[in-house]
């Protein structure tokens, strides 16, 4: 019999003998469901299920059980899994315990196959690229493996090699995971409050990115950057030349693993300085960059000569925008002031809550649990507690959380881990405050604030020119006896009063809000030409700024004695 060129194989047929796979290895395991979940329970009668329930395999805690499920399926899986060992937030301590035993490192590939993926993606033969490439890989993971080799120029480099069929297998295995997660969500309360649909489609993102070798040299050209005139820190620099989306190749970082500090600590470097350096860098990078390294384990983070710290494997990198940063600053010093109204004022701007919440009750909630702290010094707190902790709040009151906030809470925790493991004394929230302090001062400075006054503007006069229309829309459902008014009342004329009341109030806040927009805009926009100009030693920019502020508070507090702005 001839058997079928592999390319040639229908990609549907390679899922259908995947998802018969997958369902065998759980199912031996004792995840009966997902047979179920994947429609192939006719592959496995009952007779079978009975003799899994026999064996003393089934008899094994849940964590044993889905960490050996995880370990036989492969590459994909135990990504997942490693993703999953470094969520507190998200899995009980048990099996993160078993995940964290997952090990990346598989058999490698032939060097044959190393050259065939180099030659065809560099378009040129080995020998004409490279001086000596060793044929044994100093590492070999799930996605790839890393050889060490020298350029014909002398300069010594790594080259990470992407596994044949990877992103095949990765294609297939994660539209797997989607299925299961999608029967999941329809079976188990559990699954709906993790959001287990919405936690595979960052890990599909996840892995494309990773599969994606000039991403991961992009992100480390952008951290580069960042980092340009930071000498604490060291970014190895790309070579483009001779990188591709399954071949990258980078300068060769020559250190000491931070996990290994009794050679750290025999080399002479000094414990308390390299966590500081390491802390503020990813402080740094959330706070300030707005991008950061999204894994930063203790296999991705080298010691080198003056107590430089090296950072590799950029395949994971989390992007803050602007709001996102604002709302990690008050998240820090919500925590290290006791604030729950800060707390919970941070996740109605970043998260989803269930409308129903009761918004009191979350408030007492998180008092509660930043009162539990209040005794002890904010160096006793541990990060991945309060994570946890409000992971579980976010379960009970029904709030999802974005992607990306996730990202951080995993980064934070693995990078209290890590400090923790050079420094016992070490404080992540601590470190983190001065940075939040001074985002949000940079962010109430006056000059700074000239683009979200002109986009204020320009919302106000949209609405401005909206009006018009709308009001001659209500106008005409009026004459037609087509307008419907829902009003529900308990007191109508308290509740007429206090609506007028409100109408009037909102008249002045609109009318000082254009106002003072206006003038915020003429001062950003006229202010930059007088830059030069000092009065008394002072610029002319800086004493108008806190002239019209000055203004502006007296003027509000005039307006709020009237009382035309309302009482609360």
């Amino acid at each position: 019999m001839v058997a079928i060129p592999e390319q040639f194989v229908p990609r549907f047929y390679k899922k259908g003998v995947r998802v018969k796979e997958v369902a065998s290895v759980f199912f031996k395991h004792g995840f009966f469901w997902v047979a179920e979940a994947l429609e192939v329970t006719r592959f496995f009668p009952r007779s079978l299920r009975e003799k899994v329930t026999a064996t003393d395999d089934y008899q094994l805690p849940l964590a044993v059980r889905m960490r050996r499920v995880i370990e036989e399926l492969g590459p994909t899986y135990v990504k997942a899994g490693q993703i999953l060992s470094s969520r507190p937030d998200m899995i009980p301590q048990d099996i993160i315990q078993e995940l964290s035993k997952l090990q990346d490192e598989v058999p490698p590939f032939p060097f044959e196959k190393v050259q065939d993926i180099i030659e065809n993606d560099l378009l040129h033969p080995m020998d004409q690229v490279f001086r000596s490439f060793a044929r044994v890989p100093i590492a070999s993971a799930s996605i790839g493996q890393v050889h060490e080799a020298v350029l014909l120029d002398g300069r010594e480099v790594v080259v990470k090699v992407q596994r044949p069929d990877m992103e095949q297998m990765v294609n297939i295995d994660t539209s797997i995971m989607m299925d299961l997660a999608r029967q999941a969500e329809k079976r188990f309360e559990w699954a709906r409050l993790y959001n287990i649909m919405e936690r595979v489609e960052e890990f599909t993102r996840t892995m494309h990115q990773e599969l994606d070798y000039t991403h991961e040299g992009q992100n480390a050209d952008r951290l580069a950057a960042n980092f340009e005139d930071d000498e604490t820190i060291c970014i190895p620099m790309i070579y483009w030349e001779y990188t591709t989306k399954r071949v990258l190749t980078m300068e060769y970082i020559h250190g000491i693993k931070i996990k290994e500090k009794e050679r750290l600590l025999a080399a002479g470097y000094d414990m308390t300085y390299l966590t500081e350096v390491i802390a503020n860098a990813f402080i740094k990078m959330i706070l300030i960059d707005g991008i950061f390294h999204g894994d930063p384990h203790f296999g991705n983070i080298f010691v080198m000569e003056n107590q430089v710290v090296a950072l590799i494997d950029f395949g994971m990198v989390g992007i803050v925008d602007p709001i996102m940063k604002r709302n990690m600053a008050k998240y820090f010093i919500s925590i290290v002031q006791r604030d729950p109204e800060g707390l919970v004022e941070v996740l109605e701007e970043i998260a989803e809550i269930d409308p129903s919440t009761d918004k009191k009750a979350l408030v007492r909630e998180a008092g509660r649990l930043l009162q539990e702290y209040a005794d002890i010094t904010i160096g006793q707190i541990k990060i991945e507690e309060i994570v946890v902790e409000l992971f579980n709040i976010g379960l009970k009151y029904r709030i999802k959380l974005p992607g990306e906030f996730t990202l951080m809470d995993k980064t934070l925790v693995t990078l209290e881990g890590l400090g923790r493991h050079l420094d016992p004394t070490f404080d992540l929230i601590a470190a983190a405050e001065p940075a939040a302090h001074m985002l949000l001062r940079r962010e109430m400075d006056p000059r700074n604030m000239g683009k979200d006054f002109i986009k204020t503007a320009i919302d106000i006069r949209d609405l401005v020119i909206a009006m018009p229309k709308r009001l001659d829309r209500i106008s005409r459902g009026l004459e037609e006896g087509q307008l419907k008014v829902k009003i529900e009342l308990e007191n109508y004329v308290d509740t007429i009063k206090g609506t007028v009341d409100r109408a009037g109030q909102s008249v002045n806040r609109l009318s000082l809000a254009i106002i003072l927009a206006a003038l915020l805009i003429s001062a950003s926009t006229i202010l930059p030409r007088y830059d030069d100009v000092t009065v008394f030693g002072k610029s002319l920019p800086d004493i108008l700024i806190i002239t019209l502020l000055i203004m502006a508070v007296v003027w509000i507090a005039a307006i709020f004695r009237s009382g035309r702005f309302g009482n609360k």
